[in-house]
């Protein structure tokens, strides 16, 4: 006859770090995301006119994390991976070193939600602001779930 094995169960010890670790990116997930994308509107963020050096896209695990956008006297803003397509991409790739280039940047982020170059608009406000929102809910039930994982552990 077979002796069936007992599954061991989790030290208290790594209970309390799965606990520790399900709050703390249940809290990140859930309320820094949120407070990150808020919406706000075009008055609330910051308009900065400069040159466009460079930019660099910056991937995990071959998807677009962000896009590091260098600009003139060493300055580099972001744009989230949720608002990279590949017309952007192709975008970028046609601006020149010391173009005149028009970003609004979120308040609580300080990421790009409006893209102007060459008097087109590469990001549209309202459509940065939309996609934002969508992450935000989505990053709302990964936070819920990691709530529920930290009660599991």
């Amino acid at each position: 006859m077979k002796k069936i094995k007992k599954k061991e169960s989790l030290s208290l010890s790594q209970s309390v770090l799965l606990l520790v670790i399900g709050i703390f990116l249940g809290c990140i997930f859930t309320f820094g995301v949120q407070h990150w994308n808020q919406e706000v509107s075009k008055d609330n963020c910051t308009i900065v006119e400069t040159k466009f050096i460079d930019y660099h896209i910056i991937k995990i695990h071959f998807k677009v994390q962000e896009v590091a956008i260098d600009c003139f006297e060493s300055e580099r803003y972001f744009i989230d991976g949720v608002l990279v397509n590949s017309e952007l991409k192709n975008n970028l790739s046609k601006l020149k070193s010391n173009d005149e280039i028009i970003l609004l940047i979120h308040p609580n982020s300080n990421s790009i939600v409006e893209f102007v170059a060459n008097n087109v608009t590469l990001i549209k406000f309202d459509d940065a602001i939309d996609k934002l929102s969508n992450e935000v809910t989505a990053f709302l039930y990964f936070g819920i779930f990691m709530y529920l994982c930290a009660l599991l552990g």
